[in-house]
């Protein structure tokens, strides 16, 4: 029995053709990333140039990367003036609440921009400024006779090195590292509070640190004529609490308001390095010093920046073959036993090294007549001079971390007692009884209590725990803990990740944090960035890529 076959027709369905800048009407880049995002291609930035090249003939199109060089910010600060255009084009962001640094603080309001058109005014020239997302800026200029189409535009140039100029000789901020480079206005606030007045030492060691870090930036002429490199590195050491960070801010302070001879301001740069785990953040580090050279690089707690893994490398940048010129390097650390005998033991490398003692009973005396002077003006409390030494003889073995602890302790005591109780009777030439004194009374109390917890934490601390602190790798940063968590990324054993927003971080060399929209644009702060989006890859195009 033959069978027949039943006729069959093949239906092909025709794909819809899609918007394009092709279509009549005005150009929208809008279109192009809703198009391209759409799965297409796993890297965008070509499609958008040649897209803006086609459809604004006669103009240079110029991509920058805003972590480089952010034009936004920059017409903020006053420099240019920024309006975002809303006839032209669309626009459009993620706007949210940045919450307050602290509690007592008070939140603003965040924005993340996702796509913008902007008309850019520098000086007398204009401009088009388009962003995406955080990272893509593409400034539009009009091509002169003498310029390609493709670029570059001389006029965009200019733009761009005045931004990165003014990025880079901001002076009232501190460049700080913790994994990159941001600025912090609240370090700098901090450093300018500082004084050598306010710090508690040794007078002969205070003494030498006050002009150690002057006497190296003006003589870099003695250090060519002896034909040797113009560099020098300090190591502060000894237990927490004694005084080496306030040394390193009034240090700071100092080269922050440095004169030359004839009374101008010759400040010098600190780049302050909370965390530099692996050897492309020491890298980092260093290119970054070099090109502020000269400048004073803050290594906090060395002993976490420089292990069995790293060592090698971070040695290799002290004294390899780069040139250092210019470079005042000051480590701090609490375990200088512990420290690789290669960092303290060579002299080229930290040739000074200062310790920070607990204090005695001399310097005990004198931080407590610093809180004597410090508390004058409150009535409330009667502080007489008689009272500096037992104070100073009842805490031996403290820091002055503890000391402070214990006066604090004390003030808020005597705030909840109440005025009257805190007051003392009128101070009495005749009168020696140090317990007639509200504040002796509950100032030997809360030294007690202070000194039980010091002598608990010294019977707890063995060398297993410290080895365990120092290990790297071990989900510690300096002090602070690394908390696991499922929702993020997961750093490799070079201390990155493979997450889109890590392999973006590597590429920046420094992010300018945003100060505030204190001119023109009225420009929101940034929401923080794990409240932003994701890019979403294709990954069939990123693998035919």
């Amino acid at each position: 029995m033959s069978t027949q076959m039943e006729p069959f027709s093949i239906i092909e369905k025709l794909e819809q053709p899609t918007p394009s800048s092709s279509d009549s009407g005005p150009h929208h880049l809008f279109n192009d990333v809703l198009n391209l995002t759409s799965a297409k291609t796993a890297d965008h930035d070509l499609q958008y140039i040649a897209a803006l090249r086609e459809a604004n003939p006669g103009m240079i199109v110029t991509a920058i990367p805003a972590s480089n060089v952010n034009l936004r910010i920059f017409a903020a600060a006053g420099y240019a003036r920024c309006e975002v255009d809303l006839e032209t084009d669309s626009y459009a962001s993620w706007r949210g609440y940045a919450p307050p640094r602290t509690r007592s603080g008070t939140g603003a309001l965040a924005e993340a921009v996702s796509f913008g058109k902007y008309r850019y005014s520098w000086g007398d020239e204009d401009f088009i400024l388009y962003t995406i997302n955080s990272t893509n800026q593409y400034v539009l200029k009009e091509c002169r006779s003498d310029e390609h189409p493709l670029g570059p535009s001389s006029i965009t140039d200019q733009l761009i090195k005045a931004v990165g100029d003014w990025m880079t000789s901001i002076l009232d901020v501190v460049w700080v590292y913790d994994g990159y480079w941001r600025q912090s206005r609240e370090l700098y606030d901090g450093v300018m509070k500082a004084s050598w007045e306010d710090v508690i030492l040794d007078e002969e060691m205070k003494a030498d640190l006050t002009k150690v870090a002057r006497k190296f930036f003006s003589s870099k002429a003695v250090y060519e004529d002896l034909g040797v490199p113009w560099k020098r590195g300090l190591m502060f050491y000894g237990p927490p609490g004694n005084g080496k960070t306030i040394s390193i801010r009034a240090l700071m302070h100092e080269l922050y308001t440095r004169k030359d001879k004839d009374g101008n301001l010759k400040p010098i740069p600190t780049l302050y390095v909370k965390s530099a785990p692996t050897t492309w953040d020491i890298g980092d580090v260093f290119a970054r010093a070099r090109a502020e050279a000269p400048c004073m690089l803050i290594l906090e707690d060395v002993e976490t920046i420089v292990t069995p893994d790293t060592r090698s490398y971070f040695f290799n940048e002290m004294d390899g073959l780069a040139n250092n010129d210019g470079l005042f390097v000051v480590a701090s650390t609490n375990y200088l036993d512990k420290l690789d005998p290669g960092l303290t033991k060579r002299p080229s490398r930290f040739d000074r090294k200062y310790k920070f003692p607990l204090p005695n009973e001399h310097e005990r005396t004198l931080y407590c007549d610093f809180w004597r002077k410090k508390l004058k003006s409150n009535k409330s409390i009667d502080f007489p001079k008689k009272l500096l030494v037992p104070m100073a003889r009842a805490t031996p073995g403290f820091s002055f971390a503890f000391l402070q602890e214990c006066f604090v302790a004390t003030l808020l005591e005597l705030a909840r007692e109440g005025d009257d109780v805190a007051k003392a009777r009128p101070y009495d030439d005749s009168n020696d009884g140090l317990d007639d004194y509200r504040l002796w009374v509950v100032f030997k109390k809360e030294a007690e209590v202070l000194r039980k917890q010091i002598d608990s934490q010294q019977r707890n601390v063995g060398q297993s725990q410290l080895a365990a602190w120092c290990k790297p790798g071990d989900g510690m940063i300096g002090n602070e803990p690394v908390v696991a968590s499922s929702a993020g990324p997961t750093r490799g054993k070079e201390g990155h990740c493979n997450c889109c927003r890590c392999r973006e971080r590597e590429q920046k060399p420094f992010v300018l944090a945003h100060r505030g929209p204190k001119a023109r644009g009225e420009l929101l702060p940034e929401l923080p960035w794990y409240y932003q989006k994701e890019e979403y890859i294709n990954s069939a195009a990123f693998e035919m890529r």
